[in-house]
């Protein structure tokens, strides 16, 4: 591709990429200035909920396609082939989340005496709509390893719309009980309308829905396993501490801290603007890269040039944090001394994840396993120091988190980045 039609896709990408972070942040800040806090620390804890269950769904197999599918992208049947097998063990995953997140909810909301009909119709659907996401991102990976960019804008641009029409409606209408339920029928149907829009784009553009034969699965799972299995013990934990900030707010603190903590993770969605840019263009590309000289000079200025766009990010914070503060409404006027560590811990472990995401795109997967006891040892001095009692040391765990997930993420790159010329590394 070149250098111009290369930009145009950027473009394209980047323009839906931040429509949907102006949309969803329209959303997400209408839901925080609109619900109560009560009910916004039960729509914070179901949301933590749902991407933990979808996180244990995946513990590295979603970085496998990439690689497993390699130079082959062009092949429709092998690329479908690799995604439907690769999402096959997602769904077996999914039950296992089912089974770490169950638990935890049950103590919580009945702790906090949340078990009336309202939130249990609302935590119905949104293991509903983790169902749809594990469909949606299903239909993706192959839209985009196959590179009909232009058919995943379109269909995001009206999931996005749809979501955003139908929360508009019913927060338009007066606050109850059923409120945080009504939000989360309206992502349901956004999340089905995805879905069906991925199915008839997939089938127009004739992208057959195959199978691999058995030995070609076999082949797959392989590959998968050699990829996946030094990411586990680091994807356990990695998904659990993920939202490690949500669930100590819910073990620790009071339904308004909870509320505080979840109303600051909407400020950080900015960020999700670059990151989803980089899933659709960048990583692809690094998979297909051939090896050589140019891939690491590559690897280096994208990631000089991010690290360079989140420090901006952080200055406005700093600076800036009253700005940040206003879009959350009066209800979280207090929070504005502590919004550059939101932004900062966002920006470390997005840039983790940028780094770790790089190594994911090649097969370079090995090793993951020395961040666990890092980020413990972290998260351990810290509680020693420390302690959890206010939002403070709330955000303060996470910052700590971050920073060691961003060490030990750049130290495993670095190590690497000398190395990434030669294939075999990925089996190392």
């Amino acid at each position: 591709m070149n250098l111009k039609a290369r930009l145009r896709q950027v473009l394209a990408v980047g323009g839906i990429e931040m429509l949907g972070v102006v949309f969803a942040g329209i959303a997400g800040l209408l839901i925080v200035n609109v619900l109560p806090k009560d009910q916004y620390a039960q729509y914070t804890f179901l949301v933590a909920a749902s991407n933990l269950m979808l996180g244990v769904s995946d513990l590295g197999l979603a970085h496998c396609v990439l690689p497993v599918i390699g130079t082959r992208a062009g092949e429709h049947s092998w690329v479908v082939g690799v995604c439907k097998q690769v999402f096959s063990w997602r769904w077996v995953m999914l039950t296992a989340g089912l089974l770490v997140v169950g638990p935890y909810w049950y103590v919580n909301s009945s702790g906090r005496g949340w078990l009336e009909p309202a939130y249990l119709v609302g935590t119905v659907l949104y293991f509903a709509i983790v169902l749809l996401q594990l469909r949606e991102h299903y239909a993706n990976s192959v839209a985009v390893v196959l590179g009909h960019i232009s058919a995943t804008n379109r269909i995001a641009a009206a999931a996005l719309t749809t979501r955003l029409v139908l929360i508009g409606v019913v927060l338009l209408l007066p606050v109850t009980d059923w409120s945080v339920t009504g939000i989360l029928g309206a992502t349901t149907a956004s999340g089905m309308v995805a879905v069906q829009l991925y199915r008839m784009a997939l089938r127009k553009l004739g992208v057959p829905d195959v199978r691999l034969d058995a030995a070609d699965r076999k082949k797959v799972d392989r590959q998968a396993l050699k990829i996946v299995l030094p990411l586990l013990p680091a994807g356990i934990f990695l998904q659990v501490q993920g939202v490690a900030t949500i669930f100590l707010a819910s073990l620790f603190g009071s339904t308004d801290l909870l509320a505080d903590v979840g109303a600051f993770g909407r400020l950080a969605i900015v960020l999700t603007v670059v990151d989803r840019v980089t899933v659709v263009l960048l990583f692809p590309a690094l998979a297909r890269a051939p090896a050589g000289p140019r891939l690491g000079r590559i690897v280096l200025r994208v990631h000089a040039a991010y690290l360079g766009a989140m420090a901006l990010v952080l200055l406005s914070a700093v600076y800036g944090g009253h700005l940040w503060v206003m879009l959350l409404g009066a209800k979280y006027n207090n929070l504005e001394p502590y919004v550059w560590m939101v932004i900062l811990s966002a920006i470390l472990i997005n840039a983790s994840g940028f780094a770790f995401r790089t190594l994911a795109a090649r097969g370079l997967t090995a090793k993951q396993h020395y961040t666990v006891p890092v980020i413990i040892a972290v998260q351990v001095l810290y509680f020693w120091l420390f302690g959890i009692s206010d939002l403070v040391s709330v955000l303060g765990f996470g910052v700590a988190t971050s920073l060691a997930n961003f060490v030990a993420q750049y130290a495993l790159l670095g190590a690497r980045l000398s190395h990434l010329h030669a294939d075999q590394d990925a089996a190392s």
